[in-house]
């Protein structure tokens, strides 16, 4: 296998490329299959067919995919304004490249159509996914096709024309497309993939959910506030000319299915809603993200490692345009990762393809996208890296010890939020929930309880003549006997599945989830005694407590949850006798 790319500024040039191809190709000992990967930075259709021709002239079984991208790389190297060829060569393996127009076939049946094609060939390797269209449902696509096999490793990115949020193209053998995907399907049972990504960015402030989305990719509101409220409150950006090139290094953080994903801006409507390349659920949980130079190209030299243990023969490289922009200068640091090890090339997206581990194909922004392919087994001790620490320029590194003070500070936020929210849910006497957070909890477990139809149940209980110990013994004495109480209560119910609190004064409330009403009359009998044997009023006279306890019905609310519990706690209390626990 070997890969072979160029950088040129003119089409005339092509042919001095594709004749120092062919020579590498009389070196090789058979060749299987070509594959011709074209980035340009202007859609220039005709010079494309005319490039096309070219290629197919000397190599008329050759693969054509691309497409027109911001920025263009070439072995490590940033290329501006000019045109990416890049021939890879396979000795023993395919490459099939086919289009999908989604105007004329809707974005679920194209991947339906391209599963059916995964599932015939047993020796698929890895799938490259180019898009175009600003407004492209690529969605529904990639949730058929993260039904083929998992170990199938997907890669690729969404196509601009440079012009920052218009459409771009792609293209592949004689068709181009605005609106729809070109695909690139690896396939032979000596084919090795290796994929690998970096991300680098950072939360920044406090955590917002998203509370309206117009369709997918539109972002209206966040905690009820219009979306663009937040990038002009935070960060002082407005929704003028220059709002896409600002918010841009700016995007939103959050984790799906245990991933950490990002996504930034590319325009903003006139209504305040903001427009991602990518999809946006209501209610998941968001915060705005900045990058640290100094982290960005030390995450990317962890891929070094990575791609030099893999031996590849050629590399594959996708990375987001923001971290370009975020770099500036700098950015051939981050690239330079592949220089030493193999051929590489690649281009700026605005969107960059992945797949997880539980198989699920994700769109992701302010990614670096690494893939290294080889055929055969790896030869021998891994070839020796040198790793050279990144030296940003001097505004950078500026920029990366503000950015340490903002991490800091955030951190340190974030600590004291953390400490005011635990304190806003803990009674300050006994350290078990308040009311107002044991209500919460009785909420949300009532209605888990519902979806997963398990059991839940509520204790309420209370000290019998509390009043008599305050009287007699002062305050102090009752303090000391409630918060000897709550530690019986903590001793006695599940840490992550019970939910004990103190609703008010020598009261007390336990929420019990999914657990057998024999094993409750345990519980509560247990604590019943428990109380009884405290030695802890001077006089020697025992502190009782009576218990009630309810299962919740099907048509129960919190409201009717609590009056019928507050019932039980009256018979035992009342009717009863006291010192007695009643289940109703």
């Amino acid at each position: 296998m070997k890969q072979i790319p160029f950088s040129i500024q003119k089409r005339q040039e092509l042919q001095d490329c594709i004749e120092k191809v062919k020579q590498e190709a009389r070196t090789m000992r058979r060749v299987s299959c070509v594959l011709v990967s074209i980035f340009m930075d202007t859609a220039n259709e005709r010079m494309l067919m005319e490039m096309q021709r070219t290629i197919s002239a000397s190599f008329p079984e050759a693969q054509i995919v691309g497409a027109v991208s911001t920025g263009e790389i070439v072995n490590g190297r940033l290329i501006e304004h000019n045109i990416v060829v890049n021939f890879t060569l396979f000795e023993c393996s395919e490459v099939r490249v086919m289009s999908y127009d989604f105007r004329q076939l809707s974005s679920e049946q194209a991947g339906k159509d391209l599963l059916a094609i995964l599932n015939a060939d047993k020796n698929v390797a890895a799938v490259e996914v180019i898009s175009a269209g600003f407004h492209l449902d690529i969605n529904p696509f990639f949730r058929e096709v993260s039904k083929s096999r998992e170990e199938i490793v997907f890669f690729g990115g969404l196509a601009d024309d440079g012009s920052l949020g218009q459409n771009g193209m792609v293209f592949a053998q004689n068709t181009n497309l605005r609106h729809g995907v070109a695909v690139a399907i690896f396939s032979g049972d000596k084919l090795h993939v290796e994929a690998s990504s970096s991300f680098g960015w950072k939360p920044l402030g406090r955590s917002m959910q998203v509370t309206k989305m117009d369709g997918e990719y539109c972002l209206q509101e966040l905690d009820g506030q219009p979306a663009l409220e937040i990038f002009n409150r935070y960060l002082g950006i407005a929704n003028d000319e220059k709002f896409l090139v600002e918010a841009l290094t700016f995007p939103f953080y959050f984790e799906r299915h245990g991933v950490v994903l990002a996504r930034h801006p590319r325009r903003c409507r006139e209504d305040g809603g903001i427009v991602f390349g990518a999809d946006i659920c209501e209610g998941e949980e968001v915060r705005l993200a900045y990058g640290d130079p100094g982290d960005i190209i030390e995450n990317a030299l962890v891929l070094q490692g990575k791609l030099a243990s893999f031996q590849p023969e050629a590399i594959f490289v996708v990375s987001c345009v923001a971290r370009w922009m975020l770099l500036g200068s700098d950015t051939e640091q981050e690239l330079s990762i592949t220089r030493d090890l193999a051929p590489s090339s690649g281009f700026y997206a605005y969107g960059e393809f992945m797949r997880i581990q539980n198989g699920e194909i994700m769109v992701s922004n302010m990614t670096l996208v690494t893939i290294g392919m080889r055929e055969g087994l790896k030869t021998g001790e891994n070839p020796p890296l040198v790793v050279t620490p990144p030296k940003l320029k001097k505004h950078r590194s500026i920029m990366a010890h503000l950015v340490h003070f903002i991490e800091t500070t955030t951190q340190e936020l974030e600590a004291s939020n953390s400490k005011l929210k635990r304190l806003a849910q803990l009674d300050r006497l006994t350290g078990l929930y308040n009311r107002g957070e044991t209500e919460l909890r009785l909420r949300r477990m009532m209605k888990a309880a519902a979806l997963n139809e398990h059991p839940l149940a509520v204790l309420m209980m209370d000290v019998d003549d509390f009043k008599g110990i305050n009287d007699t013994f002062g305050h102090a004495k009752g303090d000391e006997t409630i918060k000897a109480i709550a530690d019986i209560l903590r001793a006695s119910t599940r840490k992550d599945d019970d939910a004990p609190g103190r609703w008010g004064g020598d009261e007390f409330f336990v929420v019990f989830y999914d657990m057998d009403e024999r094993i409750l009359q345990e519980v509560a009998e247990r604590i019943r005694r428990k109380v009884a044997e405290l030695d802890i009023l001077p006089s020697g006279s025992k502190v009782t407590t009576s218990i009630g306890i309810v299962t919740a019905k099907s048509d129960d609310t919190v409201d009717s949850l609590c009056r019928r519990v507050d019932r039980a706690l009256y018979e035992a209390k009342r009717t009863v006798g006291k010192n007695t626990v009643v289940m109703l």
